[in-house]
């Protein structure tokens, strides 16, 4: 069996937990080898797992699949809410974490959205409270950037580029006029919570025309990978998942969220790391790949496993450099 575990996040976690110690994948990492990871780092790994082009992976029509089901040659963005916050002579962006949108809010919003800007090709739909989808009526080219990575920050220096841009910047200028003054915004700057005053678009794109090839069995927290997953045909589980029940298949993938939360990470050296490095010793499992994030993929077999003289160090030591 091969066993890929995708940790995006675990490099960012690792340096903001440094004094939490993980015995179990400590040890894995120590004894793996390692090689380069994609250029385009995330989206990369999941193309070459999925068996897709590297651009074939965009966030917003997987992560949309993930959400709704639904599968079309559309062009969507992610058009997350937001907060942009006046701060000087400069626009900063709030965690989304501080705006606890209800469905009942972004259904209301996406109303009226979609009253106004139907009969132009766009369309907003509102599957999750914190995950938007923007439907355009053609392909453009733009670089953007996710919000999540711009907390805090002032998004002058991140606001969509290239040559669709001027379409999204407007498109976003004239969403700030529509939800200003919203029944929505009133009653949340009543209740003394912040009003969602924008959207972010991101990750925009179309699913692909090829078909993935995807793992026998997906196991995850992620809605991009669930929506690879699914889009693949794989075998989809949420994590987390008793491990030892799955690992009857010659492919799995292990996609988890380890952003945020120390317990996260005590669930992964618990529920995922300890029983593969057991795994791995008793030839439960053939080869783990890991990715973590950053530039490096792990490389281990249950030969390496027995590194003995190659010693754990701290998470945070070993992925330094990735």
């Amino acid at each position: 069996m091969q066993l890929t575990l995708f940790l995006p996040d675990l490099v960012s976690a690792s340096a903001s937990a440094s004094i939490f110690r993980m015995p179990a994948l400590e040890t894995l990492l120590a004894r793996a080898d390692t090689q380069s990871a994609p250029q385009n780092g995330d989206l990369g790994v999941l193309a070459e797992i999925f068996g897709l082009p590297a651009d074939a992976v965009t966030v917003a029509p997987f992560t949309r699949l993930a959400d709704t089901g639904k599968r079309d040659d559309g062009v969507y963005f992610r058009a997350d809410p937001a907060h942009l916050a006046a701060d000087r002579d400069q626009l900063v962006m709030l965690p989304q974490s501080l705006l606890q949108v209800q469905p009942q809010e972004a259904s209301a919003l996406a109303e009226t959205f979609n009253r106004t800007y139907a009969a132009d090709g766009y369309g907003l739909e509102v599957p999750h409270p914190e995950r938007w989808y923007l439907r355009l009526p053609a392909a453009i080219a733009c670089v953007t950037h996710a919000p999540a990575s711009l907390a805090g920050q002032p998004v002058i220096d991140y606001m969509p580029a290239g040559d669709g841009a001027t379409l999204l910047k407007q498109l976003m200028n004239e969403v700030q006029m529509l939800f200003h003054g919203h029944s929505v915004n009133q009653a949340r700057e009543t209740a003394g919570i912040p009003v969602i005053n924008s959207f972010w678009p991101w990750g925009g794109g179309r699913l692909p025309v090829m078909a993935a090839r995807g793992p026998a069995c997906v196991i995850t927290d992620l809605p991009l990978v669930l929506g690879l997953a699914r889009f693949a045909a794989s075998r989809c589980e949420p994590w987390p998942a008793a491990l030892d029940e799955r690992l009857d298949v010659p492919t799995l993938l292990l996609a988890v969220d380890v952003r945020d939360a120390a317990d996260k990470l005590s669930d992964l050296e618990q529920r995922l790391a300890a029983p593969l490095l057991a795994r791995l010793h008793d030839g439960g499992i053939e080869s783990l790949q890991v990715y973590p994030g950053g530039s490096r993929i792990f490389q281990i077999s249950r030969a390496g496993s027995r590194r003995f003289w190659r010693r754990r160090r701290p998470l945070s030591e070993i992925l330094q450099l990735t």
